[in-house]
């Protein structure tokens, strides 16, 4: 591990678009809906029944209201944290999400969603844990302080 990086005011999405045969456009529709609005999205998850995302918390209404003007029921929690946990070789390490979980449930901090890649983990948690969060994983994964970043949600995309 060589990093983590924290990104608060983050809401989080969960967009019923059904399970019959219109799903896949009422899901287009929803990153259409958004999009048109200038919501960027990320943390991406399509489910069989919905759609869950996040996005920055400035964003929160313009979002509910514009999902709601093209008729989808969505639930929206808001106040959370974004923490990312970078590694080079992230695949050839064992028990990091483990010791990522152990980190957080040490912290206090409820896991609300997941997501990784070739050199990430990332967890949504709430955003008050976020600072007892830091310092759990960068005890784990023996971090010094500087390896901390914390990042902007951009309400105009990107970070």
């Amino acid at each position: 591990m060589y990093a983590l990086e924290v990104m608060r005011d983050v809401a989080h999405a969960v967009i019923e678009v059904g399970t019959d045969d219109g799903r896949t456009a009422r899901m287009l529709g929803v990153f259409t809906v958004l999009a048109n609005v200038d919501v960027p999205v990320f943390l991406i998850k399509m489910h069989s029944g919905a759609i869950t995302l996040a996005f920055s918390g400035k964003d929160r209404e313009k979002a509910l209201d514009a999902l709601s003007e093209y008729g989808l029921t969505s639930k929206v929690r808001g106040e959370l944290a974004l923490v990312v946990v970078r590694a080079a070789t992230m695949r050839d390490l064992h028990g990091v999400m483990v010791n990522i979980a152990d980190a957080l449930f040490a912290a206090g901090a409820l896991l609300y969603e997941t997501g990784d890649s070739h050199n990430s983990v990332q967890c949504l948690i709430e955003a008050d844990r976020s600072s007892e969060a830091e310092a759990q994983l960068c005890k784990v994964f023996q971090l010094p302080p500087e390896s901390v970043h914390h990042l902007m949600v951009s309400s105009e995309g990107g970070r």
